[in-house]
């Protein structure tokens, strides 16, 4: 995928998703921002590599199940908590371990094309 179109899908992707998040919530400003900044920067990591991040969905060895399951079960218990809190703050804590996962599958792989 083409730079530039990699950007304009992650900025639809992050304001899209801020506005849904808005609607929900009736909430605006900062919280409403911070969807949008996280979101996009991920997607945009995201469909780098999204070659590498396929390849990562086939591994099944027993350490790797492991590592998921703990991930999995600290990701799902820690949004829930923030979605106690407010919408917007459990769509970005969710964002947020997204983006972790997605800043280590870029910094161990190359970029997939333009």
């Amino acid at each position: 995928m083409h730079r530039s179109i990699r950007y304009v899908v992650a900025l639809l992707v992050g304001v899209g998703l801020a506005v849904a998040a808005g609607v929900l919530s009736d909430t605006h400003g900062l919280p409403l921002i911070s969807i949008a900044v996280v979101y996009t920067a991920t997607t945009v990591l995201v469909l780098a590599h999204r070659n590498d991040w396929a390849g990562l969905s086939g591994k099944t060895t027993g350490t790797s199940r492991r590592v998921g399951a703990i991930g999995g079960g600290v990701g799902a218990f820690a949004g829930a908590t923030l979605l106690q809190v407010s919408i917007p703050v459990g769509v970005t804590g969710l964002g947020l371990y997204l983006f972790g996962m997605a800043v280590v599958v870029a910094d161990v792989s190359p970029v997939s094309d333009g």
